[in-house]
């Protein structure tokens, strides 16, 4: 009897524990990815696909965030605990044709606490973008922003024509 009363105490003990704060719902916006588009450098307006398209980062070893995707598209993150980060490019990876290309992306951080379960939410603003392998064959013909401060993910930021 002594042991269903401990099992009964421990329960409601769990139960009341939770808070709704406990639980940071899916659907709560968190901090966003820079959004990427290509399109082509003859028609700007059109869309084109990069085939086998790899992108990861400039350190040793690299984190991959795409690998050998062909797409038109794409959503990347942003250092959330520094003001620059840099990614390879990588237009058919492995093969004969492979080409890098290198970018930096600078900005300025703005974080914003949600709530205890969810956190923080970081922003971006002024973002700028520089080629650091400057000198080599590129792939990527064009970088233009379009929208600086990147704060959600429901428009391009950066167009890249090639």
């Amino acid at each position: 009897m002594i042991k269903k009363i401990i099992l009964l105490c421990c329960l409601i003990a769990c139960l009341n524990g939770c808070t709704k704060d406990d639980i940071c719902p899916e659907e709560t916006i968190t901090t966003p990815l820079l959004i990427i588009t290509f399109n082509d450098i003859l028609n700007p307006t059109v869309s084109k696909s990069v085939t086998n398209l790899t992108i990861e980062t400039d350190q040793e070893p690299p984190v991959v965030f795409v690998t050998n995707t062909t797409t038109d598209s794409i959503g990347i993150p942003l250092k959330t605990n520094a003001d620059t980060v840099r990614y390879r490019f990588v237009k058919n990876l492995g093969e004969a044709d492979e080409i890098i290309d290198v970018y930096e992306f600078s900005y300025e951080r703005s974080d914003s606490y949600l709530n205890r379960a969810c956190g923080f939410i970081t922003t971006y603003k002024g973002l700028t973008a520089s080629e650091t392998d400057q000198g080599t064959v590129d792939w990527i013909l064009n970088l233009s922003i379009l929208n600086p401060t990147v704060e959600d993910e429901t428009e391009a930021h950066i167009t890249i024509l090639h």
